[in-house]
């Protein structure tokens, strides 16, 4: 019934009537310290951003030592998926693409730090691997910034190192339906720098045995470390768009990047491995910032994958809303077809004026043709469009998408489904407004009735940082009125406190290789010919994994896990499925490495099979 094929997502061609301008309108989104935003920030922060006919963000996902996403690559090297400050199960990449795909922005995942792996106290990639780090020339890891915070820079021609700067990339592409990557800090901290073991013996096999120099302003040498990183961003880019061709590979780079950190950025974005470049031109004054620009141009062969990098502050000096609005002007002036605003943070006192003065109409990207984000589809709790059964109860205690939310706590049966017109067949991703609470139960089962069958998704409405929109999977629709897309109930869950929310669909733009779903031209799905319980894949597993199995008919259906001991871990499903096949993703959350059981019993048999957990 269910088989992986590639195909490509169709997507509407013809432009909406308000889009008929095309300008680039981005601004990053960053943050001080530990002052990590909340998923209510971050949904403001979208707000607001859309609100000023601005089209696309960069979100930070790489800083301060960590991984602002759920990272396999940094997990098998320090034990640590993400930042451990963080709550329980957040995945703020995740939670950036959600909030920003809702309100029709584009999304770069922003790997600000680059090369400067770690930062401060956070050296847990440091500690896991000391000598992929690059070296002053008396031997020193520690270089420090403005401020004097001290970051630990991976070495620049260490070929590991690079490596897993690559994979962490690839890893984004593959697992987030992101729009673009920027990839920034591929300089070196100052020219002091260079001077480990990797980069000398690379060095001496290409000069004879000779060590580089001592002097480490020396032109030549200088020139052999650009020459290295550009080697680097021609591998990065070659290998992102192994993965996705469609993805947007960019940088924010210094225009006197090369004097001082040997970063040769005019032969990235002339030689090909740029698709979009925003050159930091921060200043506080249009007069400073026309005639910095003016400088620059001159080195840029394609104006048309140029977008300056302007400020709200520089040197500590705060740009007035009339020279913001004059460098805008300025920039279209150079028939420049976009910009990039550092940072969203000061932007709250210019969005009314940047609206009524330069975005009065929002504009499409230059690069893109047709509608590439087509609007989300959010179907409430309360939405004429949703049947529910007797026996659930408002509350205004906890914030829902779209004003409170509804629960049920009862033996009795309780269910609701969610119908929606489809536009367009094609993938989307499926979101669940997930409503938190500590005595909620942690396996609201979500149905999804997609083109090809039934998933049950298990969700826990107790962990803090799975709330707000949760990412049910990828699922595809057919174009139709009125689609009945995901039912909740509280079978198999006895009394436990169980809520409902919105449902989100957004279109994925990510190639359908990349989602590991069921065949989109299939019409009318087979029905198993047996009972089949299928071994999990990933296995071993280190996070989550997915137990799928096949019904020849309708029947009651008991999925549960066990630990060595025999001893109930969790109960996937308990209720009647109708014939066809399912699968279940189950999450190892807390759970200690070893060997598990996954039982299926339906009311005439029994299946076993077993999974590992590696930590």
């Amino acid at each position: 019934m269910k088989k992986i094929i590639l195909i490509t997502l169709i997507l509407i061609t013809q432009l909406p009537n308000y889009l008929t301008s095309q300008e680039l309108r981005g601004t990053w989104v960053a943050w001080a310290g530990s002052d990590v935003p909340s998923k209510e920030r971050i949904a403001r922060i979208m707000d607001d951003v859309a609100a000023a006919n601005m089209n696309i963000v960069y979100v930070d996902c790489w800083r301060f030592g960590y991984p602002y996403f759920r990272s396999k690559v940094f997990h098998d090297l320090t034990g640590l998926w993400t930042d451990p400050n963080l709550d329980d199960g957040r995945d703020v990449l995740a939670e950036m693409i959600a909030e920003a795909h809702r309100v029709g922005l584009e999304v770069e995942a922003w790997l600000e730090a680059g090369f400067a792996a770690c930062s401060g106290d956070n050296i847990d990639l440091f500690n896991a691997r000391p000598q992929w780090f690059a070296k002053k020339s008396n031997g020193s890891y520690d270089f420090f910034a403005d401020g004097g915070i001290r970051y630990r820079w991976l070495s620049h021609c260490h070929q590991e190192a690079q490596q897993f700067l690559i994979d962490l990339c690839q890893e984004v592409v593959q697992k987030y339906d992101v729009d673009g990557i920027e990839f920034d800090r591929v300089r070196y901290p100052d020219l002091d720098c260079g001077y480990d073991s990797a980069t000398v013996a690379l060095y001496q096999s290409e000069h004879n045995g000779q060590s580089p120099p001592s002097a480490y302003w020396d032109g030549n040498w200088l020139r052999w470390r650009a020459n290295k990183l550009n080697d680097f961003m021609k591998a990065l880019y070659d290998s992102l768009k192994k993965v996705n061709p469609q993805i947007t590979v960019s940088n924010a780079p210094l225009f006197y990047g090369y004097e001082q950190f040997c970063q040769d950025w005019p032969s990235w974005i002339n030689g090909g491995y740029l698709d979009a470049m925003a050159l930091q031109l921060y200043f506080a004054t249009n007069s400073a910032y026309a005639y910095q620009l003016d400088q620059q141009l001159p080195k840029i062969k394609d104006r048309s994958k140029f977008f300056p990098g302007i400020s709200t502050v520089a040197n500590g000096v705060y740009t007035s809303q009339a020279d913001l609005v004059a460098m805008i002007q300025t920039t279209r002036n150079r028939g420049l077809k976009g910009h990039v605003i550092w940072y969203h943070n000061n932007l709250s006192v210019h969005f009314d004026n940047l609206k009524s003065k330069v975005y009065q109409q929002p504009a499409q990207i230059p690069y893109r043709t047709g509608v590439w984000r087509q609007p989300a589809i959010i179907i409430n709790e309360d939405d004429p469009q949703v049947q529910k059964s007797a026996g659930w109860n408002n509350y205004s205690g906890i914030a829902g998408f779209n004003g409170g939310c509804i629960y049920t706590r009862s033996t009795e049966d309780r269910w609701i489904e969610y119908h929606a017109d489809i536009p367009t067949a094609g993938w989307y991703e499926v979101y669940c407004f997930n409503i938190v609470q500590w005595s909620a139960t942690k396996q609201a089962p979500f149905e999804i009735y997609h083109a090809h069958g039934i998933d049950t998704v298990v969700v826990d409405q107790t962990k803090v940082g799975l709330a707000r929109w949760y990412k049910l999977g990828d699922y595809y629709f057919n174009q139709g009125s009125n689609q009945k897309i995901v039912r909740l109930s509280n079978s198999g869950l006895g009394d436990q406190l169980l809520f409902a929310d919105a449902i989100m669909l957004l279109n994925t733009n990510r190639p359908v290789e990349l989602i590991t779903r069921v065949d989109p031209k299939r019409e009318t799905p087979a029905i198993p010919n047996k009972f089949e319980l299928y071994q999990n894949f990933p296995n071993p597993f280190n996070s989550d994994t997915t137990i799928k199995f096949a019904l020849f008919q309708s029947d009651q259906v008991s999925l549960k896990i066990f630990n060595i001991l025999g001893e109930e871990i969790a109960n996937l499903v308990d209720q009647k499925l109708d014939a066809g096949e399912y699968s279940i993703r189950f999450e190892g959350g807390d759970l200690v490495s070893g060997i598990y059981f996954y039982r299926i019993q339906t009311g005439s048999d029994f299946k076993i099979k077993k999974m590992i957990l590696v930590r």
